[in-house]
């Protein structure tokens, strides 16, 4: 959460939040000729291989001809009723329509809430880039209009905004695409950024193509990042300092509702008993599974009566992980086969399911962080510890190195060295209860000592709707790409 100071810094003279500033205009001309040069270079080469993957590849066809452009019947025809609505038949702001595009699973989670107190104001579309988070985002917002992001190519960025026709784009943490980036600031749409991060790694990337990055990021309204660190970072490749605003992490700001109805339908399914012990490896990667199903074994010697939820971040990798259960001659069963016949019988179930992680922290008593102990770069943390559970994570976090120093730092979980270390850390938790509820109780301090940057943000998209209800663009016009 910003302190008063912060907060001071980001009001204007008259004592309003400065939402936005201008944007300074499209993407520089020459850099973007050489990036499209490079597409199209790309494209000719690699459009024949790309074809054939994609038709031996259903995560691939899933995703690839939307995000080219070609859409089916249903989503036409959700793109026609998106713009057939009239203007003025509905309450002042709902006939705006905001895009805000998370990428997968991780950035979906961060804005859930702040799409949830956007509806009413305006019309929110959402979409993401992998088949995962766009199943997650589906599931928990069937009422809105969601689809994958477009491939960063001119003409079909051209026909996404020609069915669109947004008011406001928010794109999260670390999205820069020039084309799409040049589209947006030539309409004169407000772009945002929120939750914006650079990490030390992007950071060098970007440099050795600093005027093109320079050009995106004075392409942005306002960008909001997530730290200081962040801050300078994106102000040195060439953000203006005024648009930029360090408004901490809506990741912070996570209040976990677990449906009842859910969490009970899984407690059945999963068939664990009171006096078990539950531990989930939440989000793993291919490299993680062995050697992380190797240390449950193990801790299964000394507390015979631990299950194990083993939660793949791409359920895709079903068959890879059934493969590595089996050479383990351990017993499991699959979530997504079992109903209120055929329930679980075995102390292993991989939850290949979407939307379900939440509901299965409810009923764990430790978490072990999956893409933390292959150079991935970790998941979210905070997730597991706002469900009040004990949390151990592997040393590759350098996606969250705030967030991770902060859980160490307020011994609000474990980070350890290597896989080797879990059994000692899961050791102690389940043999020292007052470890595990002092732990608890850190996370819940920790989560509401950083939370505010929501409404920081969601101020911020308000104050943009209400500018383009006093200050309309013109956008029924055709799009006039140059």
């Amino acid at each position: 959460m910003m302190d008063n100071t912060q907060q001071q810094q980001n009001l204007d003279a008259d004592g309003n939040f400065k939402a936005v500033a201008s944007a300074s205009g499209s993407v520089s001309s020459v850099p973007l000729v050489l990036y499209n040069v490079l597409w199209i270079m790309g494209l000719l080469l690699g459009f024949p291989l790309l074809l054939i993957y994609a038709a031996v590849s259903p995560k691939l066809r899933h995703s690839f001809w939307q995000k080219a452009g070609f859409f089916d019947a249903g989503l036409m025809e959700q793109f026609h009723v998106l713009q057939s609505l009239p203007h003025g038949t509905v309450s002042a702001t709902t006939d705006k329509v905001v895009w805000i595009h998370a990428v997968s699973v991780g950035e979906f989670n961060a804005v859930k809430p702040l799409i949830q107190d956007l509806e009413g104001a305006c019309r929110v579309i959402v979409t993401t880039a992998t088949r995962t988070g766009q199943d997650l985002a589906k599931k928990t917002f069937p009422e809105h209009l969601v689809f994958y992001f477009p491939f960063d190519f001119p003409l079909v960025i051209r026909r996404f905004f020609q069915l669109i026709k947004p008011d406001a784009v928010v794109l999260t943490e670390t999205e820069l695409w020039p084309n799409f980036i040049h589209t947006v600031t030539r309409q004169h749409i407000p772009l945002l950024l929120i939750n914006g991060r650079i990490s030390p790694g992007s950071f060098q990337g970007y440099q050795k193509i600093k005027p093109l990055a320079a050009s995106m990021l004075k392409g942005f309204t306002h960008l909001y990042m997530q730290s200081e660190a962040d801050r300078d970072r994106v102000v040195a490749l060439g953000a203006p300092g005024s648009s930029v605003t360090v408004a901490g992490n809506i990741k912070f700001d996570i209040h976990p509702v677990v449906d009842p109805a859910q969490k009970a339908m899984l407690q059945r399914l999963l068939n664990f008993s009171a006096k078990d012990t539950v531990m989930t490896f939440a989000s793993t990667h291919s490299g993680e599974d062995q050697p992380l199903v190797t240390q449950y074994l193990k801790l299964k010697k000394d507390f015979p009566e631990l299950k194990l939820i083993l939660a793949p971040r791409h359920p895709e990798r079903l068959n890879e992980i059934r493969s590595i259960l089996t050479a383990q001659s351990v017993q499991y069963s699959v979530r997504s086969q079992l109903t209120e016949e055929e329930i679980n019988k075995e102390p292993v179930v991989v939850l290949d399911t979407i939307g379900e992680l939440m509901a299965a922290y409810s009923l764990s008593h430790v978490a072990v962080m999956g893409g933390s102990f292959i150079e991935h770069g970790g998941q979210n943390p905070l997730e597991p510890i706002a469900m009040n559970v004990p949390v151990i994570f592997g040393p590759h976090m350098f996606n969250f190195p705030a967030i991770s120093k902060l859980i160490s730092d307020n011994h609000a979980g474990y980070q350890v060295e290597n896989v080797t270390e879990i059994c000692a850390k899961v050791t102690e938790l389940l043999t020292q209860p007052e470890i595990c509820s002092n732990m608890a109780d850190n996370g819940q301090r920790l989560l509401e000592v950083n939370r505010g940057t929501k409404q920081v943000l969601c101020q911020a998209i308000h104050q943009v709707i209400q500018q383009q209800m006093d200050e309309p663009h013109a956008k029924d016009q055709v799009l006039q790409l140059n």
